[in-house]
């Protein structure tokens, strides 16, 4: 029976292709088995570890190509980055005595929600958009009457994915299923805001 024919780590290809995918284990094979002279190791060696480095540099920086998606698709796992909704809610008046609901948020600028505000039988409603991490309703009136003083209820709920801007769905996800914490509800698979609070208002 031939042994030698089946150690096929002494072979000087072994040690070379080794010395690629786990360059410590195949510098090791080369110089224990490796057929040639000793210098002609330590270069071989020292050749192959650097182009594996440059390999594995140039695949770390991949992803800081100008073409985001090219090197994410390539290297990046893709791994997402929730998001915990933290809100602030009060009511203020300007010069002019218009009373408005204003928040601030941590959501995404340009995140498009709804805000409905009662006290009694009083509803109002409105459409907001956050920009610089805060929102402002408008005028709140009591059929065309200064708004009542007291303590009103405050619920506060995103417009639907579908109509929430690229950059909005890019973040919290298409259907916010980067949403996470207490300001938030899960329905089905998606994820959609659900704050309520209380907010006294004194002029």
């Amino acid at each position: 029976m031939n042994i030698q024919a089946n150690q096929f780590y002494r072979e000087p290809w072994f040690g070379i292709v080794l010395t690629v995918l786990f360059f410590p284990a195949g510098v090791y094979v080369i110089f224990r088995f490796g057929s040639w002279q000793r210098h002609t190791k330590v270069w071989l060696s020292l050749g192959l570890s650097i182009l594996c480095v440059i390999v594995w540099t140039i695949a770390g920086l991949a992803p800081a190509s100008s073409n985001q998606s090219v090197g994410q698709s390539w290297l990046s796992t893709n791994k997402t980055t929730t998001v915990i909704p933290k809100t602030k809610l009060s009511f203020n008046v300007d010069n002019n005595g218009d009373v408005r609901l204003h928040g601030t948020t941590n959501l995404p600028d340009r995140s498009q929600l709804r805000v409905t505000i009662s006290q009694k039988d009083l509803v109002l409603g409105d459409q907001v958009k956050v920009n610089h991490g805060a929102f402002t309703s408008s005028k709140l009136t009591s059929a065309g009457h200064p708004l009542p003083t007291g303590a009103y209820r405050v619920h506060l709920t995103n417009n639907s994915w579908t109509n929430q801007p690229q950059s909005v769905r890019t973040k919290l996800g298409s259907r916010g299923e980067n949403l996470r914490g207490d300001e938030t509800v899960k329905t089905g698979k998606s994820h959609q805001i659900d704050f309520t609070n209380t907010v006294n208002y004194q002029p």
